[in-house]
C-alpha cells in the first residue's frame, strides 16, 4: 500500500485529530515548515543547515529505511521536515525530539535530528501507519502501546525502555491504546513516558515470543486484523 501524503494545514489536522497513533502528535502543537527549504522531493531541511548537516540527515533517513527494509519490509514513504537549529524549532512548534502524523509526516526537533534512532523510531510508526486503511485515519487496529512498542524494539529509542533486562523490573501500567490517552497521563514528561514505553515494549516482547514475527505486521493489518 502506497503511503499517503495529505497537503496543507486542514489534511495535517484531520491525522492529528482522528488518528490516536504516533506517540505524542496529538499532545503536542501542529508543525509549521516556517524557514524550511526542500533539499529532495519529499524532504524540508532547516535553511540554518550546514551541507554536512543535510547530507548527515539524509544518511539517517536512509539508514533508517534500510532497517525497516530488513526487519519489517518495505518501509513507509513519508514527508519529512527537519530542524536543526533552536530558533527552527521555535518558529515550527518542535516541542519534542521526533513526531509522526499518520503515515504522511515526520517532524523532528534539532535534538532529534542528531540521533539515528530517532529517525528509526518515527519511520517504524510511519510504516505501519501506511499499512492501515487511509493512512491510519480512523484505525483502532493498532492501539498505541504496541506500535510504541514496536518502534522502541526497532530503534532502541528510548535506550532505558529497549534493553530486555528492563523487562525483568518493568512496572505494572495501563497500557494506552490511543495517543489521547498517552499525552493525558504524560504531558510533555520523558520521565513519566519512559514506564510506558518499557511497559510497551516488553509486551511486544512476549507477543513476538508466542511465535509471531515483526515481518507479518504489516500484512495483518493489511488484512484488518486489530493487533496484537
Amino acid at each position: 500500500m502506497k503511503t499517503m501524503r495529505l497537503s496543507g494545514l486542514c489534511g495535517m489536522v484531520i491525522l492529528a485529530l482522528a488518528l490516536g497513533l504516533g506517540g505524542m502528535a496529538l499532545g503536542q502543537t501542529l508543525p509549521r515548515r516556517t524557514g524550511m527549504v526542500q533539499v529532495i522531493p519529499g524532504l524540508w531541511v532547516d535553511q540554518a543547515a550546514s551541507a554536512a548537516q543535510v547530507a548527515a540527515v539524509q544518511g539517517r533517513i536512509a539508514a533508517a529505511a534500510q532497517v525497516i527494509a530488513q526487519r519489517i519490509g518495505p518501509p513507509g514513504q513519508p514527508e519529512w521536515w527537519v530542524c536543526v537549529s533552536p530558533d527552527c524549532d521555535r518558529r515550527n512548534g518542535m516541542q519534542a525530539r521526533g513526531m509522526t502524523y499518520g503515515a504522511s509526516l515526520i517532524a523532528l526537533g534539532s535534538s532529534g535530528a542528531k540521533d539515528g534512532g530517532v529517525y528509526l523510531h518515527e519511520l517504524t510508526h510511519a510504516t505501519l501507519h501506511g499499512a492501515l486503511p487511509m493512512g491510519g485515519l480512523f484505525s483502532k487496529q493498532l492501539p498505541l502501546w504496541f506500535d510504541e512498542g514496536v518502534a522502541v524494539i526497532l530503534s532502541k529509542e528510548p535506550p532505558a525502555a529497549a534493553r530486555p533486562k528492563a523487562c525483568a523490573k518493568v512496572a505494572k501500567v495501563a497500557l494506552p491504546r490511543t495517543a489521547a490517552e498517552f499525552a493525558a497521563r504524560v504531558g510533555n514528561s520523558p520521565k513519566k513516558a519512559l514506564p510506558i514505553y518499557t511497559a510497551s515494549a516488553c509486551t511486544v516482547r512476549k507477543w513476538l515470543k508466542q511465535g509471531n514475527r515483526l515481518p507479518d505486521i504489516p500484512a495483518l493489518l493489511r488484512a484488518g486484523r486489530t493487533l496484537p
